[in-house]
């Protein structure tokens, strides 16, 4: 159920922004099950952290043209980066995703990026998975 849930969640999405990375199993997971013409944008405060997901996960960093890694980036080149992004788009068209355990390692980055972006967010938290 919660899989098709998320499935529902991801169609239509032009742009669809991952707070965290984690292990990139979610990235991944997202990557998949998205729309074919959406971009992935996963948001990691940590280089380390991005670094273990890279590698656990695989990933050819140079041939993923629908995933786009922000990582280290302080908040504010976050935030206007994704005002960047959704210029032009309705809410509809894009979404924020968050990935817990992320979110517990740096609550106030991450929590701040939803608040500023989504105050709707609590509500729109992605299963766990």
């Amino acid at each position: 159920m919660a899989e098709l849930q998320e499935h529902e969640r991801l169609r239509g999405k032009k742009a669809l922004f991952v707070l965290g990375v984690g292990l990139g199993y979610q990235v991944t997971a997202i990557q998949q099950r998205k729309d074919p013409r959406a971009r992935v944008y996963a948001i990691e405060r940590y280089e380390e952290v991005f670094h273990r997901a890279a590698r656990t996960q695989n990933w050819d960093l140079q041939s993923s043209p629908d995933v786009e890694f922000w990582v280290g980036r302080d908040i504010d080149s976050v935030l206007k980066h994704l005002d960047e992004i959704t210029a032009g788009m309705d809410e509809s068209d894009w979404d924020i995703i968050t990935n817990r355990p992320s979110i517990r390692l740096d609550p106030e980055y991450y929590k701040r990026l939803i608040r500023e972006r989504r105050p709707n967010a609590r509500r729109r938290r992605s299963p766990r998975t």
